[in-house]
């Protein structure tokens, strides 16, 4: 009698396995939040256009979002960097009118990609944080009587 070495699938139905499910959550939604926080740095200051006050406002969570996303991306990611990144992008979304209020000047062209950036980053954080909060990275412990030195020989 032979035994067979290939490894079972699981159902279609059953959950991934965490190593995918880590993957799913530290690579592929960190280099999007990456790959936006380098589009809000870039893109603003190459086109030179529109008012200087949103360009500047772009620069600097564009900043944030690319070194929180890059230390998700570097260190595995974590309830800080989401919340930092969703909250950054909620700014990014609220900004073109908070702005607007005081003496700053804002560009029209700019809100619509401010909110449209800033709701994909929120978008982004909220499915980092639900993927991470399932995420099955508790430790199995010993038990008690191991842990206090009383199963030893």
């Amino acid at each position: 009698m032979t035994v067979s070495t290939v490894p079972t699938r699981p159902a279609s139905g059953s959950p991934p396995p965490p190593a995918l499910r880590k993957a799913q959550h530290d690579q592929l939604i960190g280099g999007l939040m990456l790959l936006i926080g380098l589009v809000l740095c870039v893109v603003p200051m190459a086109q030179q256009d529109g008012a200087k006050d949103a360009q500047v406002n772009e620069a600097i969570v564009g900043t944030i979002v690319v070194l929180a996303a890059g230390s998700r991306i570097y260190r595995g990611a974590g309830v800080r960097s989401d919340l930092i990144i969703g909250v950054a992008g909620a700014w990014l979304v609220a900004s073109p009118w908070l702005l607007s209020l005081g003496e700053t000047s804002v560009y029209g062209g700019n809100k619509a990609y401010d909110v449209a950036l800033g709701s994909a980053l929120v978008i982004l954080a909220l499915i980092g944080l639900v993927l991470l909060r399932g995420r099955p990275d508790k430790k199995p412990q010993a038990p008690s009587s191991v842990r206090r030195g009383q199963g030893r020989i």
